[in-house]
């Protein structure tokens, strides 16, 4: 079974998966400790602090045993975490 046109392919899906995944932990945590010193936001503690970590296991995770499933958990975990940190903040002001 090929994914898209070939090995070359999927191996560059997985190393960028992997980069972007762990890249986002630094940022997470950056917008984590903003959030925490502006807002005061309490969930974005909890989000910045956990799912960034699990996104960026996932991606190494997915590059070392070629699962490309595993790979896109990661990146679109890494993707969905700081929208869902900015609902759930507006979810508690209110």
């Amino acid at each position: 079974m090929s994914f898209f046109s070939g090995v070359e392919d999927l191996e560059l899906f997985l190393s960028r998966s992997r980069v972007l995944t762990v890249a986002s932990v630094p940022v997470c945590v950056g917008a984590m400790v903003f959030f925490l010193r502006e807002e005061g936001w309490r969930f974005s503690l909890l989000l910045c602090g956990v799912l960034p970590l699990i996104a960026a296991y996932l991606g190494i995770r997915g590059k070392r045993e070629i699962r490309g499933g595993l790979a896109a958990a990661g990146v679109a975990l890494a993707a969905v975490t700081l929208p869902l940190a900015l609902v759930l903040a507006r979810l508690e002001g209110a």
